[in-house]
């Protein structure tokens, strides 16, 4: 069952999948950890998912970074558009 934007305002904000293209069309890169403190979503690889597969924005890409954590670091993967596919299209 999907959910619906209940906002009061809805034409002044963004669903979090709008905000999160939004974020990567201008050249963002985002991590989990980002897009929790951005968007309020714990869900980036299933809005990520959404976007590619539901909504055909296949110019989205993946590649797991290290980021530094309290006890060293992790490998996370992060979201981002290359910006040079813009002139491949």
């Amino acid at each position: 069952m999907a959910s619906k934007n209940n906002n009061p305002n809805p034409g002044r904000s963004l669903t979090q999948k709008e905000q999160i293209l939004q974020y990567l069309q201008t050249g963002g890169l985002l991590t989990p950890l980002q897009a929790l403190q951005m968007f309020g979503t714990t869900k980036l690889a299933t809005r990520i998912s959404e976007l590619i597969n539901e909504d055909g924005h296949t110019e989205i890409q993946k590649r797991y970074i290290k980021v530094d954590t309290a006890h060293g670091s992790a490998h996370v993967m992060s979201y981002f558009i290359d910006p040079r596919l813009e002139f491949a299209l």
